[in-house]
């Protein structure tokens, strides 16, 4: 595995009123491999994009990869900042200023088990997040 990600956790705050509010923080950087997430055998431009899902004149775009990692990454994180082997940012938001990494929503993660029973890495699927941002909501 010669990629690497960082990986964001929930960190809730709640101000003296009683206003909670939710951010992301920095936990750990895991070393993987990445590849967009194909359905049916190929890639297909018009997989995972949606026009008028019942709401009005609305557009959806989803963006999937697979991950392999040597741990498990919980539901409840983000990944971002995908690296490859130069230490370069993979995926980027190309029309953003700067071009920040993309950020990912943990859809489901499970264990590769080997023959002996034992876990060879963890797959996890990741889906692109609709506001790409990791700022205090």
């Amino acid at each position: 595995m010669n990629m690497k990600a960082d990986i964001f956790v929930q960190q809730n705050t709640q101000t003296k009123s009683g206003h909670i509010s939710r951010g992301w923080v920095y936990h750990s950087t895991v070393d993987c491999k990445v590849e967009p997430l194909k359905s049916g055998g190929a890639l297909n431009r018009a997989d995972n994009k949606t026009f008028d899902a019942g709401d009005k004149n609305s557009y959806l775009e989803r963006f999937q990869l697979k991950m392999k990692s040597p741990v498990a990454i919980s539901r409840r994180a983000r990944v971002g900042n995908i690296r490859g082997s130069d230490g370069a940012v993979i995926y980027v938001e190309i029309d953003k200023i700067n071009q920040p990494g993309m950020i990912f929503d943990v859809t489901a993660s499970h264990a590769e088990v080997d023959p002996l029973g034992r876990v060879s890495y963890w797959e996890t699927t990741l889906q692109r997040v609709l506001v790409q941002s990791n700022d205090p909501t």
